[in-house]
């Protein structure tokens, strides 16, 4: 689960990318499911919104990523998430929405197959 408040620099994005990656990494294999509330979050510039692409590239590469849901709450932060989603290769198990609860069901039953 993460919580993006304000907007990102580029050096806090590649920080957050390092430990989103670590943090996989550490779960040996395990499945897993991402919860994104991207509410607080406002527009990234392109250098910064290439970090979360890289991070979804990441977790597409991951044979125990299961799926991911992104609560938002702007129209401009859900479409550059969708094409960032779409060119990290997560798209296809992601549900974006303004929907809490549309979020945890499809987290409860999105299982990538690889």
């Amino acid at each position: 689960m993460l919580e993006v408040h304000g907007s990102l620099s580029v050096d806090e994005m590649k920080r957050f990318v390092e430990d989103h990656n670590r943090a996989i990494e550490e779960l040996k294999g395990a499945p897993y499911r991402v919860f994104c509330d991207l509410r607080a979050m406002l527009p990234l510039s392109p250098e910064a919104a290439a970090g979360f692409q890289a991070a979804k590239a990441f977790s597409a590469s991951q044979p125990n990523f299961q799926g991911s849901a992104v609560l938002v709450s702007s129209s401009t932060v859900a479409m550059q998430h969708r094409r960032t989603s779409t060119e990290g290769g997560v798209m296809d198990t992601e549900l974006i929405s303004d929907n809490d609860s549309a979020c945890w069901e499809h987290l409860r039953i999105v299982r990538r197959n690889v």
